[in-house]
């Protein structure tokens, strides 16, 4: 592990598509989990954080969990939705994604 300390493992990182279903293969934190299940065998602690989501320019972003007990609506965009707004030259929103890198997204794409 080259001297690290600690390994972060964000949510959906084993989201592998069936090539027959289109169905993930693995759920939404089942890579943070099995990195907690081995992290004495690899001598790092691993960060598990929980999804952040959107939730307006009052708050900004909290943790999925938190949204959902105060009954806030979530602001949701895909990454599929980001990238056929990106080449259709559509405005991408503020809380999504900054214009300085949708910027150099669109002109490397």
């Amino acid at each position: 592990n080259y001297g690290a300390t600690h390994f972060i493992i964000g949510r959906d990182m084993a989201g592998t598509k069936s090539t027959i279903t289109g169905d993930d293969f693995y759920g939404a934190y089942d890579a943070q989990e099995t990195g907690k299940k081995h992290s004495e065998e690899l001598a790092c602690n691993v960060v598990h954080y929980e999804n952040m989501v959107y939730v307006g320019d009052e708050v900004g972003y909290v943790e999925e969990s938190v949204a959902k007990a105060k009954g806030y609506k979530v602001a949701k965009l895909s990454g599929t939705k980001f990238r056929q707004m990106l080449r259709a030259g559509e405005e991408i929103p503020e809380w999504f994604a900054f214009k300085s890198v949708v910027d150099i997204l669109r002109a490397e794409g």
